[in-house]
């Protein structure tokens, strides 16, 4: 098991990004400014460091949510006096819905263009390259999701219910409108379903609030994921100083990503532009994210929303690692939301996310502002960089 001198470093790398910088929304400032940091506190680990900026909407990923709440109220009026153009209105909204929340860039040119950065150091073996390990977690903080604050674990049943709301709405559009053409469209059966979708109302109006543009410190997310991979760099730097355990041919990246919060959009970014030499050299993924307690230590095997299923080999590996320390590990699918390692498996690139987050409740650091550094065991950082330690180390053995 490692000392307490990664423990102690990591922790206080934490501390003192949410002290001094605060939070970081996607692709400001304060993002870029820990990106710099990075940088400086690389340059004496890495071979090389890039920092590669794109561009991309940062609020349309959320955006969308209001612009959708208010399109329902005005299907719902529709709905009363010219049922085709709410079924339109429905058709837009669950279709907006379905490949947002599959994080695809569905209507972010409603939304303002900015610049985001992507932090890359890359750590070469001592040997030959034959084979490339990224070790990742992002930049940003989220901004703060009002009904995770105050509703807790309602806010998922209320989310459901408006779900299903939104589905009953669209099927009463379309058979009103079939209805409509015919001429039977009072029949009381549609009465009772508008009558539904006005009492849904309120519910639907409370997406208007669901966030606001107040980013939280973002300690668990993703701070400490950072501090990990920054961690990771300082053991690899040490370890090649000493000849101890160092890779023989595997090349490691250590990559920080920006926007992750607004929809993987640097990890998309990344994936896109290297992934012909992703493809060309044998490439591995391991993502952090949301670390905060090792009892809650997961390795995510399938993201729901974005479809990914990450590779069966590496979610194994990490039980077998786990196991080795007697540390208990979970292999969960991600309900809700998703993690940049959804942008490299869903492109081929083997790849698995861990955690050290209780994935199966609403908890109160996640994505509100109570996500402070007081919530992080120091002890969840070194047992995730401690596994990160020996997959590389099991990979670099193939």
């Amino acid at each position: 098991m490692l000392d307490n001198r990664y423990t102690d470093y990591m922790f206080g790398l934490v501390k003192t990004v949410i002290d001094e910088i605060g939070p970081r929304p996607p692709c400001s400032e304060k993002e870029k400014r820990l990106g710099r940091l990075l940088v400086e506190e690389w340059k004496s680990i890495c071979d090389r460091i890039d920092v590669e900026t794109f561009t991309c909407s940062p609020t349309a990923f959320l955006g969308f949510i209001r612009l959708l709440a208010l399109l329902y109220f005005i299907a719902v009026i529709l709905y009363w006096f010219f049922p085709p153009l709410s079924l339109v209105l429905m058709i837009i909204i669950l279709t907006v819905s379905i490949f947002e929340l599959n994080y695809r860039e569905f209507v972010d040119f409603l939304f303002p263009r900015k610049h985001g950065e992507n932090v890359i150091g890359v750590i070469q073996p001592d040997g030959e390259v034959k084979q490339r390990v990224i070790v990742s977690a992002h930049l940003d903080s989220a901004y703060e999701f009002n009904f995770f604050y105050y509703l807790k674990n309602a806010a998922i049943p209320i989310l459901i219910i408006i779900v299903l709301g939104l589905v009953i709405a669209f099927g009463g559009s379309l058979a009103k409108t079939i209805a409509y053409s015919t001429g039977t469209d009072g029949a009381q059966v549609f009465i009772v379903i508008g009558i539904i979708m006005v009492v849904l109302s309120p519910l639907v109006g409370l997406l208007l609030f669901f966030h606001t543009y107040r980013p939280v410190p973002g300690a668990m997310d993703n701070m400490a994921g950072i501090a990990i991979v920054s961690g990771l760099g300082k053991y690899l730097n040490e370890a090649k100083s000493n000849g101890n355990c160092f890779p023989e041919k595997t090349e490691v990246v250590l990559l920080a990503t920006s926007s992750e919060e607004a929809g993987l959009r640097g990890a998309k970014r990344y994936v896109s532009k290297h992934l012909t030499e992703m493809k060309k050299t044998p490439t591995y993924g391991l993502f952090l994210d949301c670390i905060y307690d090792e009892k809650f230590l997961t390795v995510a095997k399938r993201e729901i929303f974005t479809g990914a299923t990450h590779d069966h080999d590496m979610v194994k590996m990490a039980q077998e690692v786990a196991a080795i320390h007697s540390w208990p590990i979970a292999a969960k699918v991600i309900p809700v939301g998703a993690t940049d390692a959804s942008a490299f498996s869903l492109r081929g690139i083997p790849s698995i996310c861990l955690l050290c987050q209780d994935i199966s409740r609403l908890v109160p650091n996640y994505h509100t502002r109570n996500d402070i550094y007081e919530y992080i065991r120091p002890e969840s950082l070194s047992v995730s960089l401690q596994v990160v330690i020996d997959m590389i180390e099991r990979i670099d053995q193939n």
